[in-house]
Formats: structure tokens, sequence, C-alpha cells
């Protein structure tokens, strides 16, 4: 008997086909489940198939204010920094120059008050807390400019956790926040239009994860003197 091979490769091409797809859905299933975050997931893999994942450091070209195009990262970098600095400073100049209401809500907020406030207590932190932070971080790969994922964090946590109470209770006597922790890791992420264009990305800090730490600790002694004292406007529903 004669086969024909035209044949059998169409035959075997399409049970490999289906052999391929049936491994996509029993792989994405099983990355679905194990996420944490299942609809960021579920749309990862949306536009995986569809083919829109953008990669936001593969930033090929720019154009510079006065329409040369650079190439190089560092000049690439160098534009990025420039466009988003000079971006905050001017809604600043517009709003100290009064082309926007530059109001205060704390200025409204405090005129209510006759009385000074209590004294802000700032209890030292324990092991017992910053476990408690510790392990409520999400596991993550991303990092700062440190290179440290909380994930890292999380795994270490037995050898570091000494050190971590003594730096917190040493910003929260002293007062002052830790320098190095608040350095960001500066990410262009594209919007839409001409990707030449910086006009057209928006930034995203990614802070140290041990800043994470640091920020819980804080908050929770703010939240606490702002209940306590009455502080927080009873409308107050953001930021």
């Amino acid at each position: 008997m004669i086969l024909n091979i035209s044949y059998v490769i169409k035959h075997y091409c399409k049970i490999l086909s289906k052999v391929i797809r049936e491994a996509k859905k029993l792989y994405y299933k099983e990355v679905v489940t194990k996420s944490k975050n299942k609809i960021k997931t579920k749309w990862n893999i949306i536009y995986k198939e569809k083919g829109n994942l953008t990669n936001e450091n593969n930033i090929k070209l720019l154009t510079m204010k006065n329409n040369h195009i650079v190439h190089d990262t560092i000049s690439i970098a160098n534009e990025f920094n420039d466009y988003f600095l000079n971006t905050a400073e001017s809604i600043s100049y517009e709003r100290i120059n009064g082309k926007k209401e530059d109001v205060s809500p704390l200025q409204n907020l405090f005129k209510y008050f006759n009385q000074p406030f209590k004294g802000r207590s700032r209890p030292y932190t324990s092991t017992k807390e910053i476990n408690k932070i510790t392990d409520s971080l999400k596991s993550k790969n991303s990092s700062g400019y440190d290179e440290i994922s909380t994930k890292i964090i999380k795994i270490s946590k037995p050898f570091i956790i000494s050190p971590l109470i003594n730096i917190c209770n040493k910003m929260l006597v002293q007062g002052n926040y830790p320098e190095r922790l608040k350095f960001s890791l500066i990410k262009p992420i594209y919007k839409n239009e001409d990707k030449s264009s910086p006009y057209n990305y928006r930034p995203i800090s990614l802070l140290p994860a041990f800043s994470k730490i640091f920020e819980k600790v804080t908050y929770k002694r703010l939240f606490n003197h702002l209940n306590n004292n009455a502080i927080m406007n009873k409308h107050q529903y953001d930021f």
C-alpha cells in the first residue's frame, strides 16, 4: 500500500496542533491556579496570545526636543529624565504662581482646632510587628535599584530581622527616614500613539522592597496619632 505523504503530514499536523492547544490550556490553567493575582495573570495570558505584550525596557529610539533622534540607551535615559523632571517642575511653577488653586486640605482642616494636639508618641517597633509586616508582603520578584525583592526578604527574614528592628527604631527616635530608601528606579511605561515621543510615556517608581517595611511602621504610628486626636476629616476617603 502506497501512502500519500502529503496526507500523512497534514494529518499529523492536525494532531500536533491539537496536542499543543491542549498543552497550552493545561499550562495556563496551572499558571492561573498558582497565581496570587489571577485577574492580572489572565489578562497577561490574553495579551500574550494576541501578541500585545510589549517590553517597556526595549525602547530603540526617542525624538528629542530639537527633533533630533537618538538611539543610544544613555541619551534615551537622559531625555526621559529631563522630561519627567521638567513636567513636575512646571506643575509646581503653575501652582506657586496662582494658575491653579494651591490650598492644602490641612490648612482648611486645622482652622477648626483651637487646642494644640497631644504629643505624638513614637513607640518602638518589635520583633512581632516586623514579623507581621514582613509576612504581609506579597512575594514578588520585582525589585528597586538594590535588586532585592520582597521574596528574598521573606526568605532571609530570620537573618535580617534584628538589624531591621534596630534601624526602624533609630528612624522613629531620630525622626529621619533612611535616605537610601528614598531612591527609586524609574521605568517609562508606554501609553499610546508615537512610541518615539517621551510625551507618550508615564513614569512608575520602583522603590526598594525594604521601604515597604519602613513605610508600614511609620504609617501605623501616624494613623494612630491622626485617629486618636480626631484629626482625620470624616469626609476623607482617598489619599
